[in-house]
């Protein structure tokens, strides 16, 4: 059987083809060349699975009724529709977080950065992925379950992915320039490299932002099995740097609690494709 497995993003779009349970190439597409996620399955299908009957995708948005809205796109997508006019057997959607948190259990020490010296066990765990939005789940007793984290309303009263996402941090910096021309995160980390004030001030004032979601995210739920966070503006040098372990900690009643919980950063890319695979495998379709 041919599975086409997507990790489909509100940026980019990530495409492979399992087939007699092997994992091809995977396939990167802007979502700016599409009208629409048909257009880009269908072009994707026919270019490199034509006999695909399956179709297994991790979308960024909360999933109802086989149907998802991109919470940060205006795209939309009805599994059922999709299926009946590409003539398929069955189209599983999915929130993009809770199939990378089908991954977790397959990832391997050298796949993660421990910030805290605790060993993740089976207690309930969440994970956090800073993108184009703020994705977000939590693990319980071996179940992976979505959340919409990132649309909780700070007091500022805008949602706490405005801030914490890769658009979030370009803001900060022209707020701090007072202008509108556009930057990117690889320019934000060059002046941060060369000791540009305001770059530097971004830089703290993100991760110490960060810090703070993952804090409130992991005592909801007490994530005594493990924090962990991925996204590729972040890295261990800074992470380090600007000691965010003891930034995690930091709350006036909390502090021994927190300093108990294993965190984690991951920085194996494309993680989200162990998990396709994983459900593949589990929906019998290889």
């Amino acid at each position: 059987m041919t599975v086409i497995v997507a990790d489909l993003g509100a940026t980019n779009a990530r495409l492979a083809v399992i087939k007699k349970g092997k994992l091809s190439d995977i396939y990167q597409f802007a979502c700016d060349d599409f009208k629409n996620p048909e257009e880009l399955l269908t072009s994707f299908m026919h270019a490199y699975a034509p006999d695909a009957k399956f179709l297994l995708a991790g979308v960024p948005g909360p999933v109802l009724h086989e149907t998802v809205c991109w919470t940060n796109r205006s795209w939309h997508l009805d599994a059922h529709l999709f299926k009946t006019k590409l003539k398929l057997k069955e189209v599983v959607l999915m929130n993009d977080l809770q199939v990378q948190g089908m991954a977790l259990d397959l990832l391997s020490k050298q796949d993660f950065v421990f910030l805290q010296k605790n060993r993740p066990n089976k207690e309930p765990k969440i994970l956090v992925n800073v993108g184009t939005g703020l994705g977000a789940c939590y693990l319980i007793d071996g179940q992976v379950f979505a959340s919409e984290y990132g649309q909780s309303i700070t007091l500022k009263g805008v949602s706490t992915e405005t801030t914490i996402s890769g658009p979030g941090f370009k803001k900060m910096l022209q707020h701090l320039k007072h202008t509108k021309k556009p930057v990117s995160a690889v320019q934000i980390a060059h002046e941060y490299a060369q000791g540009d004030v305001a770059a530097q001030a971004v830089y703290q004032e993100f991760y110490t932002e960060l810090s703070r979601v993952l804090r409130n995210f992991a005592l909801t739920i007490k994530a005594t099995g493990g924090v962990y966070f991925c996204g590729g503006i972040l890295d261990e040098k800074t992470l380090r740097k600007l000691k965010f372990a003891q930034s995690f900690c930091n709350h006036p009643k909390m502090k021994k609690l927190l300093s108990q919980m294993p965190l984690i950063f991951i920085k194996k890319k494309d993680f989200a494709f162990l998990g396709l695979k994983k459900l593949v495998k589990k929906y019998g379709w290889s």
